[in-house]
C-alpha cells in the first residue's frame, strides 16, 4: 500500500468515525429542577439502563442534565424517562431543540379545579418551588400539593389549563394531566333467541 493511499484510507476512516459520533450526538436539558441531592438522583436513575445512552451526567448547580445518545430512539426515550420522574427542562440534541412528551392538556382548556400530575416533588424545597412556580396563575385561589401522590392541584376560577402547567415548565417541573375516563356504555342484551 502506497503512502497516499494509506493517508487516504486512514483519513477516511477518521471522517467515518467522527460521523458515526455526530450522529450520536450531545443531549443536554437546561434549566431542570435540581434542588436537592435526592433531585439529582432521581434524574440521575432515571437515566439508568436505557439503550444506546451514555456518559450521562447531571449538574446540580448549573441545573442540567446531559447525556449521549446514540441514535433518536434513545434521545426520546431519555427525555421520556426524565419526563416521567417529574423533571423538565430546554433540551437540545446537538443544536437541534428536542420537545419533552405531550402533556394531554387540550388547548385554552379552563376550568376551577386541575390537577397536575407526576410532578417530581421529593423534598419539601420541591414544594416550595413548584408552589411558587404556580402563585402568579390568573384566577388561582388555592393549591393543594400531595408529595406521595406527586400532585399539584390548582383551585380558583377559570384557571388556564396551559398557564399552569407551563409556569411549572418554566421552575423545570414536568406535568401533565390524565383526560376523564369513558364510562363504560351497557350493551344492550343479546336477542338469544333462535330462529325457527
Amino acid at each position: 500500500m502506497s503512502r497516499w493511499s494509506t493517508t487516504l484510507f486512514t483519513s477516511t476512516l477518521l471522517l467515518f468515525s467522527f460521523s458515526a459520533v455526530a450522529a450520536a450526538g450531545q443531549v443536554s436539558v437546561k434549566g431542570v429542577h435540581l434542588c436537592c441531592g435526592a433531585c439529582q438522583a432521581r434524574a440521575e436513575k432515571a437515566l439508568e439502563g436505557i439503550p444506546g445512552l451514555t456518559k450521562s451526567a447531571v449538574d446540580r448547580n448549573a441545573k442540567i442534565v446531559s447525556f449521549i445518545a446514540a441514535d433518536a430512539k434513545a434521545v426520546s426515550t431519555g427525555i421520556a424517562s426524565l419526563a416521567k420522574s417529574g423533571f423538565y427542562g430546554t433540551a437540545t440534541h446537538d443544536t437541534k431543540p428536542v420537545k419533552f412528551p405531550l402533556t394531554g392538556a387540550k388547548k385554552d382548556a379552563r376550568g376551577d379545579a386541575h390537577t397536575l400530575r407526576g410532578v417530581h416533588l421529593c423534598c419539601d424545597a420541591c414544594v416550595v418551588g413548584a408552589q411558587k412556580a404556580v402563585e402568579a396563575v390568573k384566577g388561582l385561589q388555592a393549591i393543594e400539593i400531595d408529595r406521595k401522590q406527586r400532585t399539584v392541584k390548582l383551585i380558583g376560577k377559570g384557571i388556564r389549563l396551559e398557564e399552569a402547567i407551563s409556569a411549572l415548565q418554566k421552575a423545570g417541573f414536568y406535568a401533565h394531566v390524565h383526560p376523564p375516563k369513558k364510562p363504560k356504555t351497557q350493551s344492550s342484551p343479546k336477542n338469544t333467541t333462535k330462529k325457527k
